[in-house]
């Protein structure tokens, strides 16, 4: 039976220094073809293992080896190429965000390890701290569902999922050192730096550890044309990953886990009619687990406890009544038992009990808003010869918007080993954040110039969702085509052309329920080996999103997005890519209240990645035709990082 191999773990700092010096020492390399094996393989469409070809559901594979090669710096910028995926800053200082098939970044749900992380609650103006808090010198890859999910995981797995899984602690001892740097060739400031440290060993008898430390540090960055407004904030982060698994007996396991991240923020502009402004934020956070696997005579057991706990300084000088000292606590208990029927047909069954508890004394005026939810699902997966069905439902309980129900049906029809029809459709929904549905909320918005209100009236968002299509894959290319379409019920959108009032000359907006939203596209994606060295891979995306209501484009949707990639290994231990990105054409609401199709735009990059024994080097251009928002039009409320240059090394040890 197929089961969720990586599950998250827990272990106390105090262990941090005395693990990594007991795993200090030679580097064992692991088995390659165990490696590509299991990078081959996804869990998240299902919570059984499957190829890409073969799972039910459209999903994408990012790589421990293709991270290598990216000069990225969170998650976001990992999964930009991913099909049907567009990446958009979130406000005006460059956080960036998430958005599967045009819909919003509240609607990805991002796991880690198979468990949720979310500070959306706590941080108004974005959620790439949740991005940010994930080491990447930790991942052994990303998968990226999309489409749907919510009859496994719930509320915000609406347009899709980002798995995040983790390198797990192995016997072999190993490690790695390493130091990046970029700078920003246009504009003003934004050279930044990461250093990062891995380690991994037995540290006693059946009992294996693992620590990852990384540490970054960028400066402000502003664009020759807006040289009063930080395009991008200063940044400084530190990310500690620590892992135990104790293999208790031959069929059971004990793992636990712990990140710890320090981020803080800075960004300086001016503001036309107040002057001189800074936005700061500093933000601590735990996130920690413990989790039980058991492999029974006929059934598999998962049981997870974990937490997540964020402490947020926010400060900002447009507010009157001080910094906000925000605390964010989630609470998750849950469990999975699966099994195999009748020695083909797979089940699964689950639940889990979340309580959310979050204390904002600035922005909250009663100082503390909370929640609990909970919910069970049920999935079957029936192997009918070269029919594979999966049927499943999860039922929800939220403590304030009652009981939903999540139905999800898919089909996978195996012409050949190499062909396939698949097909299916699916429930979603999103119960409104506590930022969003509370009236006693107000907040700082719109880059500083708008107040932000909840709104006590907001009803759950609701999908339906479907796709079909092909896909062909041969050890020397692959090639596949989906149609999607979601129809949607009761969008959740901030209304910037209805101000509910007005603090001095700065409107008050609010959240509304849009009404009826229809979202659909196709996608299409392939890769093809030219020759035993040369890799060519791409995906184009198309989205057609309207309000139904008004016949209007969904905002910051863009209607085209297409990415390519090209890889030639010159020979063993050199490599050459080069990577073009395509935003097409969009819509942007500005602080005036107008609505305006924005040009698309292309971005470019080049790199090498050379391997000397235990060394790896890397360096390459980012953006080298230096393609700036703002130049082009001051609609876009956002930029894109300006051409950059940059360089690491890592030694395997």
């Amino acid at each position: 039976m197929n089961s969720l191999v990586k599950k998250p773990t827990f272990m106390p700092t105090v262990l941090a220094g005395a693990l990594l010096t007991a795993l200090s020492g030679h580097a064992v390399a692991n088995d390659k073809d165990d490696v590509v094996e299991m990078e081959r393989m996804v869990v998240t469409a299902s919570l059984t293992q499957h190829s890409e070809l073969t799972a039910p559901a459209s999903v994408s594979v990012i790589t421990a080896d293709d991270l290598a090669k990216m000069p990225v710096k969170d998650i976001s910028e990992a999964v930009r190429s991913a099909t049907g995926v567009s990446v958009l800053s979130s406000t005006a200082y460059g956080r960036n965000t998430i958005r599967i098939r045009g819909l919003d970044s509240k609607h990805t749900l991002v796991l880690i390890n198979g468990r949720r992380i979310n500070s959306q609650d706590a941080l108004i103006r974005g959620n790439d701290f949740d991005l940010s808090s994930i080491p990447l010198t930790a991942v052994q890859r990303i998968e990226v569902v999309r489409g749907p999910v919510s009859s496994l995981y719930g509320s915000e797995a609406m347009g899709g999922v980002v798995n995040v899984i983790l390198k797990s602690p192995t016997k072999e001892t190993s490690g790695s050192v390493g130091l990046e740097y970029e700078s920003i060739l246009e504009g003003d400031g934004g050279d930044g730096v990461k250093g990062h440290a891995y380690a991994s060993g037995e540290l006693a008898q059946n009992l294996e550890g693992s620590i990852i430390v990384e540490s970054s540090s960028r400066d402000p960055w502003r664009t020759d044309t807006n040289p009063t407004f930080d395009a991008l904030e200063k940044k400084d982060t530190t990310n500690v990953f620590g892992e135990m698994a104790w293999q208790l007996t031959d069929e059971q396991r004990l793992i636990a886990d712990v990140i710890y991240t320090n981020d803080e923020r800075e960004a300086d502009w001016v503001h036309p009619r107040s002057g001189a402004q800074t936005n700061s934020q500093d933000s601590t956070r735990w996130n920690y687990g413990l989790t039980h696997e058991g492999a029974w005579e006929s059934v598999d057991t998962q049981v997870r406890l974990y937490g997540e706990n964020m402490k947020l300084d926010d400060a900002s000088t447009a507010y009157t009544n001080g910094a906000a000292d925000v605390e964010l606590q989630n609470n998750t208990l849950d469990f999975k038992v699966s099994g195999l029927w009748r020695d083909s047909h797979e089940w699964v069954f689950g639940g889990e009990y979340r309580t959310s508890e979050l204390e904002n004394s600035r922005d909250v005026p009663s100082g503390d808003i909370d929640n609990y939810q909970g919910a069970v699902f049920v999935q079957g997966e029936f192997d009918l010869d070269k029919l594979a069905l999966t049927l499943g439902g999860r039922q929800d309980f939220h403590e304030v918007y009652g009981s939903h129900f999540s139905p999800r049906a898919y089909a996978v029809y195996s012409f050949t080993d190499e062909f396939v029809f698949k097909g299916g459709a699916g429930g979603g929904f999103r119960a409104p954040g506590m930022m969003e549905s509370s009236d006693q909320v107000r907040v700082i918005s719109c880059g500083n110039r708008c107040w932000l209100t909840g709104n006590d009236d907001l009803k759950p968002e609701e999908s339906e969702s479907y796709e079909a299509g092909f896909a062909y894959e041969s050890t020397s290319m692959g090639v596949g085509l989906m149609y999607y379409y979601t129809d949607f019920k009761n969008k959740i959108e901030r209304d910037l052309t209805k101000p509910v009032g007005a603090v001095g000359k700065m409107p008050i907006f609010t959240y509304q329920n849009i009404g009826k939203a229809e979202i659909k596209g196709i996608e299409l994606e392939g890769w093809y080996d030219i020759t035993d060295s040369i890799n060519l891979k791409g995906n184009y995306t198309y989205t057609d999103a309207k309000d139904k209501s008004t016949g209007d484009t969904l905002m910051k949707t863009p209607e085209h997005l297409a990415n390519l990639d090209l890889n030639w290994e010159v020979f063993d231990a050199f490599t050459t890519f080069a990577r073009v990105n395509y935003v097409g054409e969009q819509v942007i609401t500005n602080l005036s209240r107008e609505n305006k199709t924005v040009d698309g735009y292309t971005l470019v990059g080049l790199g090498v990645a050379y391997d000397f024994q235990q060394l790896n080097l890397k360096a390459g251009l980012n953006n080298i035709f230096d393609v700036e928002l703002d130049d082009e039009d001051d609609y876009y409320g956002y930029s894109e990082k300006g051409r950059s240059a940059y360089v690491s090394a890592t030694y395997l040890f």
